[in-house]
């Protein structure tokens, strides 16, 4: 998950200190497991590391990384190194603040954070690196005068988030058509700078659970307020109501806030009701179960249930959110007393194909894992998770007004395929 986050960034450049196999596990699941998107911004093989070893895990591999940020600072050029640690060092208790230290007094951009496997997954890896680099990068403007529309966005996870810079970018449009700026911090031409503007943010935006630390870090550091969204929305409902409140939160005119939604709105109605015969037709509405991290299925689940009339009958949340803030996920996704949706936490795959062979969907919204029950089940699968093998993900996104115009034709498509299925 740190890695993901420093790979992310035009001028950061991660040192790995842990065995060799950290770094190609991570190349492995960025490549092979995401589509095409593991192939951003660095090559094959080309993460540094220390690659510690028997006598290094026995005697401490402090050298060894000294040696390392030398090296690297020779023949990578760079606005930041992030110092990321595996389980082995941690375990030994290697100084890694010190070998920092040493080199940040030569004058090196170099900072660490504590990453080993032990301690969490992807999501906390994300969050701890996001948080790090907050709190140790250095920041120019030490007025931190604050530019007026300019929101920071948390909780997209580089290369983890299937639809990641589709989703950066859809929500950047989105923000722009109020007049207001994001910095989305990860994806395509963001910097150091942008991270160093940060402090500057009349707002921070958090869109999944895994932004709240990094957002109340800032509230306490630079006293920025943070609006907890929780999820991605899809669809006019859900858009219109997120612009609302941010528009409130950072005094938008209503009447611009009006304009937008009734533009988009309009188009959105214009695409639906192309839909309308094939709808009533083909019978559209299909018993439906999504699988996936709590930022995409939340709003998915929302505009499938609540605006395109389909029954959602299982939710299988992935990302395994703290305790806390379950209870406001199951309320995010409303359940229809008649129909109720069945609301599990869950990222063990042998659990996940038990509920989706015990609700029986017809149609599942998930990651290429799923394959095998969606083939069992005769059911169509929609790829909205990682890992994804069969699909190239580029700048598609499901957020937003577009990016329910992009589900609409995937899921019809789903539709037309099962149609096939059960005519054969």
């Amino acid at each position: 998950g740190a890695l993901k986050v420093v790979n992310a960034v035009d001028g950061f450049v991660p040192i790995v200190h842990s065995s060799a196999g950290c770094s190609i596990q991570s190349k492995l699941s960025d490549n092979l497991l995401g589509g095409s998107n593991g192939a951003h911004y660095r090559g094959w093989l080309e993460t540094s590391a220390t690659a510690v070893f028997e006598k290094q895990i026995v005697f401490g591999g402090t050298a060894r990384l000294r040696e390392q940020i030398k090296n690297t600072v020779k023949v990578q050029q760079a606005d930041l190194y992030v110092v990321l640690t595996g389980c082995a060092p941690e375990i030994v208790g290697d100084d890694v603040p010190a070998m920092v230290k040493e080199a940040q007094d030569q004058g090196f951009p170099v900072i660490t954070t504590s990453t080993p496997g032990f301690k969490g997954n992807v999501y906390k890896g994300y969050e701890w690196a996001v948080k790090a680099i907050i709190e140790r990068i250095s920041y120019p403007d030490l007025d931190h005068k604050t530019q007026k529309g300019l929101v920071n966005i948390f909780g997209v996870i580089p290369n983890q988030d299937l639809f990641w810079e589709g989703t950066l970018a859809e929500l950047r449009k989105t923000l722009a058509a109020l007049g207001l700026k994001a910095n989305t911090l990860v994806g395509f031409n963001q910097t150091k700078a942008n991270w160093q503007t940060i402090p500057n943010a009349e707002l921070n935006l958090v869109v999944s659970p895994w932004g709240l630390e990094a957002a109340r870090q800032l509230e306490k550091k630079f006293g920025i307020p943070y609006l907890y969204l929780g999820y991605l929305p899809v669809g006019a409902a859900d858009t219109s109501e997120f612009l609302d409140i941010i528009g409130e939160k950072l005094s938008v005119s209503k009447d611009i806030i009006e304009a937008v939604k009734n533009k988009k709105e309009k188009f959105l109605t214009y695409q639906l009701q192309k839909l309308a015969q094939s709808y009533t037709n083909y019978d559209f509405q299909k018993e439906v179960a999504l699988v996936g991290e709590t930022s995409n299925v939340v709003g998915i689940s929302r505009f499938l249930q609540n605006s395109f009339g389909q029954l959602v009958t299982t939710v299988i949340i992935t990302d395994n959110p703290d305790e806390e803030l379950r209870q406001h996920i199951k309320d995010l996704v409303h359940t229809n007393d008649s129909y109720p949706t069945e609301i599990i936490f869950t990222s063990d795959g042998k659990e996940i194909d038990e509920w989706l062979l015990k609700s029986k969907p017809e149609i599942i919204l998930g990651s290429s894992l799923e394959q095998s029950v969606a083939d069992k089940l005769s059911a169509q699968l929609i790829k909205i998770s990682t890992p994804t093998f069969e699909k190239a993900i580029l700048i598609q996104t499901y957020t937003g007004y577009t990016g329910a115009i992009e589900l609409l034709q995937d899921f019809s498509e789903a539709i037309f395929g099962q149609l096939h299925i059960d005519k054969k």
